[in-house]
């Protein structure tokens, strides 16, 4: 258990939490760095150019990202101590559809992007 701003949760949310942000982040670091080697004209393309363009994608979208996913993770009350009942909440039908569908589609991105893109990218640079 957590304590922290007036309220706790437990660990396997935090664990939970940081785990989804991490996957989210690889993917659309993975994703941004792939289209902005792909647009970079052929003139500009070197390590310092690229590296700058995929750290100003980075962390100008990683922030606004942020902030919607901490706001998601408010409305979402499993895992959290509820003072009222004395007790922390379970994850209710409705939270536990979001993760099953939210995992699925994750799960679905990750392999799209090893199964179907990773050799696409293969064939551009052989």
């Amino acid at each position: 258990m957590r304590h922290y701003s007036g309220f706790s949760e437990i660990r396997r949310r935090t664990i939970l939490k940081s785990l989804i942000w991490r996957i989210i982040g690889v993917i659309w670091t993975w994703i941004g760095a792939y289209f902005i080697i792909l647009i970079v004209p052929p003139t500009w393309k070197n390590a310092a150019v690229i590296a700058t363009l995929i750290v100003i994608y980075h962390h100008s979208t990683r922030m606004v990202m942020y902030y919607f996913y901490e706001r998601l993770w408010i409305s979402i009350s499993w895992g959290r101590y509820d003072s009222e009942q004395g007790s922390f909440q379970v994850m209710s039908m409705h939270d536990k559809l979001i993760w099953i569908i939210g995992s699925s589609v994750g799960i679905g991105v990750i392999f799209f992007l090893i199964f179907y893109v990773a050799p696409l990218i293969k064939k551009l640079t052989a």
